[in-house]
């Protein structure tokens, strides 16, 4: 099962990167190969062409004191560059994908997992820089410091 652990901010400039940073969260025995996003619309259509940035990434685990005496490990991807390019009301939905080497074609891929973020807005003026909660704040540093993810600071 994949979470959204940090969503999108609320509102956020068309062109501009999103900040927080999309990060999402597993448990280290789910059986995917990489996670991969993709905008949708209010009508619930897959935007292409319209969110740029790293699309799909690798998720790992997260090495530090905190999460080692937890008992189980999370494993983390962040999407530390999202851009869309146009304005209106968006989620992303996010797939957790294996590959199967085994399918006729050669390598297909198999979805394992589904979820969606909040509902944000996208205005083709400046909006304020959002500030993550104090529990997103708290994963970001994590991320950032134990974690070695390319977790960005608030664009300010």
């Amino acid at each position: 099962m994949v979470t959204v652990k940090v969503q999108p901010p609320a509102q956020a400039q068309a062109g501009a990167v999103l900040y927080p940073p999309l990060v999402i969260s597993s448990d280290s025995g789910d059986a995917y190969d990489f996670v991969q996003v993709a905008l949708v619309d209010s009508y619930d259509r897959i935007l292409e062409d319209q969110l740029y940035g790293t699309l799909s990434t690798s998720g790992k685990t997260l090495s530090d004191r905190s999460s080692s005496r937890s008992g189980g490990s999370t494993v983390y991807s962040v999407f530390p560059d999202l851009v869309v390019s146009y304005a209106g009301t968006y989620t992303i939905r996010v797939n957790a994908l294996r590959m199967d080497y085994n399918s006729i074609d050669g390598a297909g891929v198999i979805l394992t997992a589904s979820t969606s973020t909040a509902q944000f807005t996208v205005y083709d003026q400046s909006v304020a820089t959002e500030v993550p909660s104090p529990d997103e704040q708290t994963l970001l540093r994590r991320l950032r410091r134990n974690g070695g993810f390319n977790v960005p600071r608030s664009p300010q």
